[in-house]
């Protein structure tokens, strides 16, 4: 039986298992210089991802869209692409939600998105600086605040525009994604959230499948490139190396297999060729039902992503059920 490599959206659509992670997380230096994701998103595309994930925030989407005018009619068709974005917690409120969405289709030089997500479930006060913070460090939220459910609504409009053919949340923990479920005109596609080994998430995963909403795992390598600064090292541990070993694989792909083999999609982040190539080699091998139990018993509940200076907002999803 082949190996799948899509997972079923509601809509119909079929999103790749796999796909590239762009932004700030894979390198530090993307804040002075695109090029390296430039480089990184024609390699993927020529080694055969077929699903870039990007966002306004991680201020990359030009050389996305640089890659992709390069590679779309030569190397691929778009249709053959799926291609996610995401509106940014300063973009919240509803008149600005159009606008983000225009901007990030010219920035990546296309007619539609196959997916475009609500970031974070906390509006941030509206403007042009991406983390809007205070001298104490502290995000300055939207006044008068905006329900993440306001917001939901204007994204529905850019499905009927046919700007989007799929809406979906990003960091919503199971009640958030549940109230829009449940209030939403159009429900919800997929929730994207850190998940690893050392954070498995699965009473999310649980309720997402009873609600036909797929996950997407960032991080699904605990950023191995940070991991003396978090010190979440699932790639360090010893199960997962045997479990590797075994297989004859890299840990890394032992990790990513394990997520696509739960049905969860990855978007690992990487801008060195031969990574994104071996991150792509997660198909032509299957865990056992021990072996997936084993890595999912490692669960800490480590999260690396918090953003910890808005915690005192009554929607800051982290106090919550994943």
């Amino acid at each position: 039986m082949a190996t799948p490599t899509t997972a079923a959206l509601r809509t119909g659509a079929q999103m790749p298992l796999l796909g590239l992670g762009t932004g700030p997380g894979s390198v530090g230096t993307w804040q002075t210089s695109t090029e390296p994701i430039y480089e990184a998103v024609k390699a993927a595309i020529d080694v055969g991802y077929r699903h870039i994930d990007t966002a306004e925030s991680y201020a990359d989407e030009k050389a996305v869209g640089r890659a992709l005018r390069e590679k779309i009619g030569s190397a691929v068709q778009r249709k053959d692409l799926f291609i996610t974005s995401k509106l940014w917690n300063t973009r919240h409120h509803p008149d600005d939600v159009l606008p983000a969405c225009q901007r990030s289709l010219t920035d990546l030089g296309l007619d539609y998105l196959d997916l475009y997500l609500m970031h974070f479930p906390v509006a941030w006060v509206r403007g042009e600086v991406y983390y809007p913070k205070d001298e104490n460090g502290r995000a300055i939220l939207c006044t008068p605040d905006v329900h993440f459910m306001d917001t939901w609504k204007a994204m529905e409009s850019l499905v009927d525009a046919g700007l989007v053919k799929a809406i979906g949340v990003s960091n919503f923990n199971i009640s958030q994604m549940e109230e829009v479920l449940t209030n939403g005109r159009i429900k919800p596609a997929v929730n994207q959230v850190e998940s690893h080994p050392y954070l498995v998430c699965s009473r999310l995963l649980k309720c997402a499948a009873d609600n036909e909403v797929v996950i997407t795992a960032f991080c699904p390598l605990g950023r191995p490139g940070e991991a003396n600064k978090h010190g979440i090292t699932p790639l360090q541990d010893p199960k997962v190396i045997s479990i590797a070993e075994k297989h004859k694989k890299t840990p890394a792909q032992v990790c990513l297999r394990w997520q696509v083999q739960r049905g969860v999609v990855v978007v690992p982040r990487s801008i060195t060729p031969a990574r994104i190539l071996e991150n792509s080699q997660i198909f032509d091998f299957e865990l056992s039902t021990e072996e997936m139990e084993t890595i999912s018993r490692l669960n800490k509940d480590a999260r690396i992503t918090k953003f910890g200076m808005c915690d005192d907002h009554p929607q800051w999803p982290f106090s919550g059920d994943f």
